[in-house]
């Protein structure tokens, strides 16, 4: 799993290609919708679109990321 979980509907946001998020719901039902929100494709028509924005942000390194430690 490359994705999160939604906070409080618990569906699973992943990156589904450039600007792209699958979100599936606990009771299996999947949609597919573009960075800003908007249903692509599937049975699921609704999603957060913040969450959406969030899984196909850019990512950057943590900075706690390739240092060593003593």
């Amino acid at each position: 799993m490359q994705g999160l979980r939604h906070p409080y509907t618990r569906a699973l946001y992943e990156p589904d290609g450039p600007g792209r998020v699958r979100v599936t719901t606990r009771d299996g039902k999947v949609g597919v919708y573009a960075r800003d929100g908007h249903w692509l494709e599937g049975e699921k028509f609704d999603a957060d679109p913040h969450m959406c924005s969030w899984i196909t942000g850019p990512r950057a390194a943590h900075r706690l990321a390739g240092k060593a430690s003593d």
